[in-house]
């Protein structure tokens, strides 16, 4: 067994409800490659339990599954999602970490005789499994950090245009006014890449990567029903029980996204009556980064869950892909 399935795309596309239908079938267990699902506790905001919400019925996920969690792993309906809870959300984890986690993984499902099946919406982690990443092994440097720590967004925007126009102008918009990226590309243009070895080089397998897309409004919409979803479930209440329990609000906006949002809506910068119209602007956001990384993701199955029969093209997909495990619809 030396082969991962992969299941990309923006959020609120039904990754991982598609995922939990297809490792029933196919005698998978899941690993989530979503930069936020590996911390305890962030779990509504995340979506770690999906299918809540979603229009499109499917066999699994929803109010009435049966989850069991473990260390590292949630099991939803009999079908083990793994990178679950395995961080402290006070301290930061990183690209590296994940590969190293997520490589262990995939490694014991394979030789369990099971098909890995890697989910999510966090490119990076995707890319740095399935292609390799060599900076990875580049240290931080705790000094170097602790001062730029301390510049101001402008400073470290004119600091890495010094250090490295190159890396300034491949960044997003997004990116460049994100501190903690900016930090981390300042800290590869100065250290020598020398230094690294390509120790996180991608796994020697056959991959298949099924990507979920829809049509700019529908992908809103179902952001929008989500939003109003998970604030249904909880989601401010988990947000003050964070805090409540040492997560602070500067660390919560590092978080992103939903908890960055509910970070200001916390310390009074946003009103209840204007909380859902700007996570839903955020998101809406965070979608189209997602789509404009995936673009450039090779080698993809790309689905419109719009379509009445992706959910069988997807699975005629995964049948030729998969059939040498086949023996008259068993698994040999």
């Amino acid at each position: 067994m030396n082969k991962i399935l992969v299941i990309l795309g923006p959020t609120s596309t039904g990754k991982t409800d598609l995922a939990l239908t297809l490792a029933k079938k196919f005698h998978g267990e899941i690993v989530s490659a979503d930069s936020r699902q590996v911390y305890v506790g962030l779990d509504i905001g995340t979506g770690k339990m999906p299918g809540i919400n979603l229009k499109v019925k499917l066999p699994f996920g929803g109010p009435k599954s049966k989850v069991r969690k473990g260390k590292g792993f949630w099991e939803i309906d009999g079908v083990k999602i793994w990178m679950y809870d395995i961080a402290n959300p006070k301290r930061q984890y990183n690209t590296a970490r994940f590969v190293k986690d997520a490589t262990k993984i995939i490694r014991d499902i394979q030789n369990r005789g099971k098909l890995p099946i890697l989910v999510g919406g966090t490119g990076l982690y995707i890319k740095a499994i399935t292609e390799g990443l060599s900076n990875l092994t580049i240290p931080v440097d705790r000094t170097l950090r602790k001062n730029l720590e301390k510049l101001s967004l402008d400073k470290l925007q004119k600091k890495l245009q010094e250090a490295s126009s190159l890396k300034w102008e491949k960044m997003n918009n997004s990116d460049k006014k994100n501190p903690r990226r900016l930090i981390r590309a300042i800290e590869l243009s100065i250290m020598s890449l020398r230094e690294a070895k390509p120790r996180f080089m991608k796994l020697n397998n056959n991959i298949l990567k099924i990507g979920l897309t829809a049509p700019r409004e529908i992908l809103y919409q179902r952001i929008d029903e989500r939003v109003a979803s998970r604030l249904n479930q909880g989601m401010i209440e988990e947000a003050v029980r964070l805090h409540k329990t040492g997560l602070s609000l500067r660390r919560m906006r590092q978080l992103g996204l939903e908890y960055g949002v509910l970070a200001d809506f916390l310390s009074g910068k946003i009103k209840k009556e204007n909380l859902s119209i700007v996570l839903q602007g955020k998101i809406h956001g965070y979608a189209r980064r997602q789509l404009t990384w995936f673009k450039k993701e090779r080698e993809v199955n790309w689905f419109d869950i719009t379509t009445s029969d992706y959910l069988q093209r997807i699975e005629n997909s995964l049948l030729a892909w998969y059939n040498e495990y086949l023996v008259l619809g068993k698994f040999i």
